[in-house]
């Protein structure tokens, strides 16, 4: 078993609790938050579990292995440097820093300590992603053409980060995964209209090799919720709804009938945990490991470059 200690234990964060209460690889080492109502709610529905108000009385504990981080973003550089310091891996959420430079930083302490550093982009263990990138590596989509993905809702409007941190990172790990490629150039326009400074809609266009078009749309305050992920190639289309409960993923022929693939019915929060389980006792770099990370923090550079520069095009050395 891996000892773990999850940061952070808000609503995701009890939801990481909660999937690794169903995993036996995993023995939960210690919990902490700052929050001591979050903390008396743990030990309401975890009356066993070791609870703390400072992540520090982790990092000299020998049965915290490795930590889950899911604590404000502004925090995750700062505490996710101090545990692969001490040798432990690291799930930190998404986004993984708040800064490209910080997060060149983490791989660097990661890979000089010999540990595991993951980054929480959890739509890459999504069945319904991965069956597509199945489809796209076999060639059944033919050449691809373009990629649209918008995630919208009236959901939370948060203060501390903006849509582009709330919601365009999922889709930006997504194109990452699905394409695997770097962008030649980024483009983005936002706008905020309920928090001076920060971008409660923004559009984000990038040009890939071999002329394919990639464009996000993230928005906090669209009354419809969406979460569409539109991949066109030369010999079909594939469209995948995350707001449907059944036949999410769906290939359209351009002539013929439509298809539904079966997927698999495993969360895609307890897969991304089991896989971080399986990359600490292997010691082997996590899918959304090092090279996953710094090109979604890389894109996310130039894209608020572009934002504060009216929308120049960026090109990715």
């Amino acid at each position: 078993m891996i000892g773990i200690g999850l940061i952070g234990c808000g609503a995701w964060g009890f939801n990481y609790l909660k999937t690794l209460t169903t995993i036996p690889e995993a023995k939960i080492a210690a919990i902490c938050d700052p929050n001591e109502e979050i903390l008396e709610k743990v030990k309401l529905f975890y009356p066993h579990l070791k609870v703390f108000t400072d992540y520090q009385d982790l990092l000299e504990n020998d049965e915290v292995e490795s930590v889950i981080i899911a604590s404000p973003p502004r925090t995750h550089f700062p505490i996710a440097a101090n545990f692969l310091m001490q040798n432990k891996a690291v799930l930190v959420e998404k986004p993984c820093t708040l800064s490209y430079h910080d997060t060149k930083q983490l791989v660097k302490l990661a890979q000089k300590n010999n540990t595991v550093l993951m980054a929480g982009h959890l739509m890459e263990y999504h069945p319904a992603v991965v069956k597509l990138q199945d489809y796209i590596n076999q060639g059944a989509l033919g050449e691809l053409r373009y990629i649209i993905l918008e995630r919208a809702n009236l959901g939370k409007i948060r203060s501390d980060v903006s849509v582009l941190w709330d919601l365009a990172v999922h889709d930006l790990s997504v194109v990452r995964y699905l394409v695997n490629q770097d962008p030649q150039w980024v483009s983005a326009q936002g706008k905020s209209y309920l928090q001076e400074g920060i971008h409660d809609l923004i559009t984000i266009t990038m040009g890939f090799p071999n002329d394919l078009f990639v464009q996000i749309h993230a928005n906090w305050m669209y009354p419809i919720k969406k979460r569409l992920t539109v991949v066109a190639g030369g010999r079909m289309t594939a469209v995948l709804d995350d707001t449907k409960e059944d036949f999410k993923l769906q290939l359209i022929p351009y002539n013929g009938d439509i298809t539904m693939p079966k997927l698999e019915k495993t969360l895609p929060l307890t897969t991304q945990c089991l896989h971080f389980i399986d990359c600490i006792k292997s010691n082997t770099e996590p899918k959304t490991g090092a090279r996953d990370i710094t090109w979604v923090m890389r894109v996310i550079d130039l894209i608020e470059q572009s934002l504060y520069s009216n929308s120049v095009r960026l090109y990715f050395r």
